[in-house]
């Protein structure tokens, strides 16, 4: 079962991920949990880091949980909150709505 895991960042957070960015990575990396989608969350300016987002297909809340606490930027601090919700995709993988978005065909590199 899908479960989506919400993650918001302590304030001034940044020097806690730096510090356990390569932890996290390697524990993502490593990790049996069948990690559907990840990424950070990031304010309007698109670059500061406020947070991240999970979406994991356990067996069940348990199991998302434990995933989420295990999480080096978890363990040491990072998150101020965690939500954990159950998530129904009722796309299947595949495009909600209109047309899928197509990547442009590489190209010639330019100088």
């Amino acid at each position: 079962m899908l479960f989506l895991i919400h993650c918001t960042q302590v304030a001034d957070g940044d020097a806690i991920r730096d510090a356990h960015y390569e932890a996290h990575r390697a524990y993502l990396r490593a990790s049996p949990v069948d990690i559907k989608l990840a990424g950070p969350m990031v304010s309007d300016d698109g670059e500061t880091k406020i947070g991240s987002v999970f979406i994991v297909d356990v067996p069940d809340r348990a199991a998302a949980e434990a995933f989420s606490a295990a999480d080096p930027f978890a363990a040491n601090g990072l998150f101020e909150r965690v939500l954990v919700t159950r998530f129904l995709d009722i796309t299947r993988g595949r495009p909600a709505f209109g047309a899928p978005v197509q990547e442009p065909a590489p190209g010639p590199a330019k100088d």
